[in-house]
């Protein structure tokens, strides 16, 4: 091992090496679709979408690998661990391959990935196979060599018709062969020790079919053809030794044994290929299996929707969930945050607001860093979960909308009722069917819930969860053919209690309860300066200012109650400078899907191409801009953030995964007594900004030397503040310590805390 990882810091420019984000970033994916596993040495190496968990057979612990520790945060086809070499080898479905080290570095390798001769379609990653220090590697394209004593790249062998590109769906080693196996071109063979393997006339043709794998047993290869088919090649054709009853989904060889897995059953064979073992889901333990495996008396089920279970060969009745904790799925739809409590659904409807085809898929929430879960089965059928609204009076109490069933009631994590046309005031799009297409919501001030009926005349309705009674707000008069708009978004409430909500073709509807007044702020074409009509959606700042996301860019409507007495109210675009000084546009023909705005009034804007951006409270500054290249977030679409006020979490919604970032802005609190400045102490080289949280509304925090000299002096927007700790943004300051003099807005009250700075 010493050597290798001499070897490694030698060839470090050849990869490249992952960087780690544990200080900042935490990873909730989800373990409940196990797709693959790789068993060696008592230790089960899990494959879930697109992280890795292990768990250790002998003590029972597990940990996970994730984007956050390096992964790439793509789909992971392959999976493999070599004993001598001590790495794990990970392979994906966009032909990266990355290599995990014991010590927890990650080299990612993109020759494949990058290669423009081979297709994106071929460029999976199918299986790895260890023969001496060779990774023979199964792709689409072909066989690729991987040498694991100096991590690097060897030959490609192109050994289809011609020397063309054929997708190798599995490799083995045996009497100095080695096997491939192909979904085109069947079963092929060569001298392993062949220095001409380049050379696609080395390759022999054995047996045509459409195969998916080739396995070494004992000193029989044996091939998977077809779904259901399991053969061994005798050295002049192949004959079938097993016909599954059911579609095979995964083949594996430990302690050679012969290991099958389909949906519903699994069975492992001896080499002469007499049934040793076998499970079935039933009545009493219900499962869809992907991959399962024997070890030491105990089956261990990689699952569909279950995640991994262990279960006694001697009581296959009962079974043990060894998943890590976490959500039901990797594509959260929608998420939402309130004092340490996080909500997720999984909706969905398509850009056009398609709900269709309909999703059944449960409901997750995040307490104390605790996962509940609410299965698809006790969501009283409600399917495309879209929206969620948390009652500020009653966390316990949670609204969720489903744009096709309704509004689902939660309280205590139990799904107590479905509002419909049969219990309440709305409206179905379907005359005699229950088409229901509910999203965007809002709590007023006295407890009743704003709430959109979509493709319906009364688009908005006030909805009173104590009779459920519904007061309806005919959209006709500005928009004449609510049907035609197929869909609303998100509903904003400004500081006079004025309703806002964004729709699909017609811009920004408002609403003025007091004297029923409705307008529309629409794009171009009416005037208003909108990008696009299709407003995705909406955000209202401390400063009373509702910022507009649309598919093609980002507005802004000052002082948005105004709106109403305005003939016409304009929304402005934020023109930034660039690098070079020149003008533009911010998040000019972005597609924007959300808008966030934290405890110190910035704004969080994320993306469905960009990523999501952190902007500063006018938008002229960008604070942060987090891609898929230099972050965990697993995807550049990010379809939802939501930010705790309390701790300052940011959470993102990606499609391939829910990430927690660990912001510093909070929301204001009622009092002074909890006031915390961090770091503390500012330590020789650090670079970044300090934070001081716990701040009422509207603050006055002056920072003072020992000696009484005013260094910094700012006013709270939320919760809390950012020092860069120099003096009015010149200099640095000196080492000492500092005090932080904090008066609210009132002067009621006052606090001072110490800040140590040491250069």
């Amino acid at each position: 091992m010493r050597l290798l990882k001499i070897i490694i810091l030698v060839l470090f420019p050849l990869s490249i090496f992952a960087q780690n984000f544990e200080n900042q970033w935490t990873a909730h994916y989800s373990y409940f679709t196990i797709n693959d596993v790789f068993y060696t040495d008592n230790t089960i190496h899990a494959i879930a979408d697109n992280s890795v968990f292990i768990y250790d057979v002998s003590t029972g612990t597990s940990q996970t690998i994730t984007s956050v520790q390096g992964l790439s945060g793509d789909k992971i086809s392959s999976i493999y661990y070599s004993t001598s070499y001590e790495v794990l080898v990970l392979g994906y479905t966009t032909g990266t391959i990355q290599v995990v080290f014991d010590n927890g570095a990650v080299s990612t390798f993109v020759d494949i990935l990058n290669k423009p001769t081979i297709a994106p379609t071929r460029k999976s990653i199918n299986q790895f196979y260890e023969y001496q220090d060779v990774l023979f590697i199964a792709t689409g394209f072909g066989v690729v060599e991987f040498n694991l004593s100096n991590i690097e790249f060897g030959d490609t062998f192109f050994i289809g018709p011609g020397g063309s590109q054929i997708n190798i769906t599995g490799v083995t080693v045996s009497n100095n062969q080695i096997f491939v196996s192909s979904s085109t071109e069947g079963l092929l063979s060569a001298d392993v020790n062949s220095p001409n393997l380049v050379d696609f006339t080395a390759w022999n043709m054995l047996s045509p079919g459409a195969l998916n794998g080739v396995y070494a047993l004992d000193d029989q290869i044996v091939v998977w053809e077809n779904e259901t088919l399991i053969r061994t090649w005798d050295g002049n054709g192949l004959n079938t030794v097993i016909n599954n009853a059911t579609p095979i989904s995964a083949i594996k060889i430990i302690d050679d044994e012969l290991q099958v897995t389909s949906a519903v059953n699994a069975s492992t064979y001896s080499s002469n290929f007499l049934q040793n073992n076998t499970i079935s889901s039933s009545a009493s333990l219900s499962f869809a299996m992907n991959v399962a495996i024997v070890v030491e008396g105990n089956w261990y089920l990689g699952t569909q929707e279950s995640g991994l279970l262990q279960v006694a060969i001697s009581d296959t009745t009962t079974s043990q969930s060894l998943s890590p904790s976490g959500p039901l799925n990797n594509d959260p739809f929608v998420v939402e945050a309130q004092n340490d409590n996080l909500w997720v659904v999984y909706g969905a409807y398509s850009g056009s607001y398609n709900p269709f085809p309909l999703q059944q898929r449960g409901i997750s929430r995040l307490q104390q860093d605790q996962w509940i879960n609410i299965p698809k089965e006790q969501v009283l059928g409600a399917t495309s979960l879209s929206y969620i609204t948390i009652n500020p009076e009653d966390p316990e109490e949670v609204f969720i909308s489903s744009f096709q069933d309704g509004l689902l009631q939660i309280q205590n994590n139990e799904a107590v009722q479905l509002y419909n046309t049969t219990n309440s005031g709305f409206e179905t799009l379907v005359p005699g069917d229950q088409v229901v297409r509910l999203n965007g919501a809002a709590f007023k001030n006295d407890g009743d819930l704003w709430i959109t009926n979509a493709r319906v005349n009364n688009g908005l309705k006030l909805f009173d969860p104590e009779t459920a009674q519904t007061v309806n707000v005919n959209l006709n008069a500005v928009i004449p053919d609510t049907e035609r708009d197929l869909g609303f978004s998100e509903i904003e409430l400004d500081r006079a209690g004025n309703v806002f909500l964004g729709t699909y073709i017609n811009g920004i509807v408002g609403y003025r309860e007091r004297d029923g007044r409705l307008i529309r702020i629409s794009g171009e074409a009416e005037g208003a300066n909108l990008p696009s009509n299709n407003v995705q959606t909406l955000e209202i700042d401390q400063n009373n200012q509702l910022w507009v996301g649309t598919s093609q860019g980002i507005r802004v409507v000052f002082n948005i109650s105004r709106a109403f007495d305005d003939p016409n109210p304009q929304a402005q675009q934020i023109i930034i400078l660039d690098n070079e000084g020149v003008p533009q546009e911010l998040l000019f023909d972005q597609f924007i899907t959300d808008i966030e705005v934290d405890g110190a009034n910035n704004k969080w804007v994320a993306t469905s191409f960009s990523g999501v951006f952190y902007l500063s409270a006018d938008g002229q500054e960008t604070l942060q801009h987090f891609t898929k290249s230099n972050s965990p977030l697993p995807s550049n679409n990010v379809l939802d953030v939501t930010i705790d006020d309390s701790n300052g979490a940011v959470y993102f919604a990606t499609e391939n995964g829910l990430l927690e970032y660990k912001g510093t802005a909070t929301g204001p609190t009622e009092s002074l007594n909890e006031v915390v400045a961090f770091p503390n102490p500012v330590r020789p080289g650090y670079t970044g900004r300090v934070t001081i949280r716990g701040l009422t509304s509207r603050a006055n925090v002056k920072i003072t030397d020992i000696e009484g000299n005013l260094v910094y002096e700012e006013v709270s927007q939320g919760g809390s503040i950012q020092w860069d700790t120099r003096a009015f943004g010149k200099h640095k300051v000196a080492s000492g310590v500092y005090l932080i003099l904090i008066t609210a807005a009132d002067a009621t009250e006052t606090t001072v805390t110490k800040l140590l700075i040491v250069r």
